[in-house]
């Protein structure tokens, strides 16, 4: 194993999948038309299933769902674990503005650090 775990989240991975020419032609058109690279397109997708987007999440719920990957009580399930997730995040969790009053408190109290 040539990988440490502190090269951890530094290494890239390649994706790679096939698709058909005519619909690789038509996504190209479509992410030219909102000025998009295939890169761009497909790690803004990587970055909203890795953060819980609710609008990617429903969409692969959906999908999943029309496609009989999940049954209809996973799905309905998962759906309750996620927003039950959300809540706790919610209730236990501090928001990026309270994150960030902490460290002027700190940076008030402590200059030198």
């Amino acid at each position: 194993m040539s990988e440490t775990f502190s090269d951890y989240g530094k290494n890239t991975k390649r994706i790679v999948f096939k698709v058909s020419d005519h619909e690789h032609a038509k996504l190209i058109l479509r992410l030219r038309h909102n000025s998009l690279t295939q890169s761009e397109f497909f790690k803004a997708i990587i970055e909203a299933v890795n953060s819980d987007n609710d609008t990617i999440l429903s969409f692969i719920g959906d999908y999943a769902s029309n496609k009989q990957k999940l049954n209809k009580q996973r799905v309905k399930k998962s759906k309750k674990l996620i927003l039950e997730g959300q809540q706790l995040a919610k209730d236990f969790s501090l928001s990026d503005d309270e994150v960030e009053d902490v460290f002027d408190l700190i940076a008030e109290e402590f200059p030198e650090l």
